[in-house]
């Protein structure tokens, strides 16, 4: 027994001072204290019941352990986990006080010394499957003279199967996209996008949406009220002329987008003389007009013309 203190009692003596210094220095290093917010995470049991509602998503949690181990400690190192266990099976309000058990650490010397909120409130409803009609939703404006064509409009799928609360299902008849971007539009167009859905709601069938948003050019009319009319007639001639009636009314048709930028100011209407003698005519009006409009009179406008005197 004595030869073992007395073989290598050298190597013993420096392995007994390093471990009485890392003991002294492990328990002698200083115990801070931080404030971590954390997720809180709730685990049902019973595969019928879902939660609708919580009054907590997250918590905040006091921990005290040695700098060297909670300096550098962040917020998902840390998880809040609270089991419901499957006693519960009907609908209501339930509420508990998470446990500092219930709150897991990397490690045993980090130590949970409070949580706020102490009780956590959360509503349970029954699980239930409801097949939604998907409604796309659109913002914006398309651009001035284009519409959408909501009677071609085409979805694939049109409708989704979600899964969720009760109480929230049974007040849903469908379900919206995310948002489709109209500004500015002037031609067709396709988009795939996700059906939303509420919290606690979930697609149990395809969620992607292809959308067909057709757009098309709009058309309208518009009146115009006494336009002068203005004569057109050979250089090489001159003389009185007598208009009736000397100013016109008509409506146009077509390109809205046209239609909204002229005025009174802007048309012309004239009557073409040529070189017409003297005597009383009844001639067509001329309008000069864009392409993607027209008038919506049938007949051609008529202009009863005098021409009093004329010389060469």
């Amino acid at each position: 027994m004595m030869r073992w203190f007395t073989h290598n009692w050298g190597l013993k003596i420096i392995s007994l001072v390093l471990a009485i210094a890392t003991w002294y220095y492990a328990v002698g290093e200083e115990n801070i204290e931080v404030t971590r917010v954390i997720p809180l995470r709730i685990q049902m049991s019973n595969p019928q019941m879902t939660i609708s509602e919580i009054s907590a998503r997250t918590v905040q949690v006091t921990l005290l352990a040695p700098r060297s181990l909670i300096v550098n400690l962040a917020s998902q190192d840390i998880q809040a986990l609270h089991k419901i266990g499957p006693e519960i099976k009907t609908a209501g309000e339930y509420s508990f006080r998470l446990e500092s058990s219930e709150i897991r650490l990397p490690s045993f010397q980090i130590r949970v010394t409070r949580i706020i909120p102490e009780t956590v409130t959360v509503k349970l409803d029954e699980l239930m499957m409801q097949k939604l009609e998907i409604q796309p939703d659109f913002v914006g404006e398309t651009a001035i003279g284009y519409k959408l064509l909501k009677d071609e409009l085409r979805m694939d799928p049109n409708a989704v199967l979600a899964q969720g609360p009760k109480g929230v299902l049974e007040k849903m008849k469908s379900a919206k996209t995310e948002p489709i971007d109209l500004v500015g539009r002037i031609r067709s167009f396709h988009r795939t996008v996700e059906v939303k859905l509420p919290p606690g709601v979930k697609a149990m069938s395809e969620s992607l949406v292809n959308v067909y948003v057709p757009i098309r050019e709009e058309f309208g009319e518009k009146e115009f009220k006494d336009i002068p009319v203005r004569i057109l007639s050979s250089s090489a001639a001159s003389g009185v002329v007598d208009l009736s009636p000397d100013k016109v009314s008509f409506t146009l048709k077509g390109s809205k987008l046209y239609l909204e930028k002229l005025t009174p100011e802007t048309l012309l209407v004239y009557v073409d003389l040529g070189n017409l003698k003297k005597g009383d005519y009844d001639l067509p009006l001329k309008v000069v007009l864009p392409e993607n409009v027209s008038l919506k009179e049938q007949e051609p406008l008529k202009i009863k013309v005098a021409i009093r005197s004329l010389t060469k």
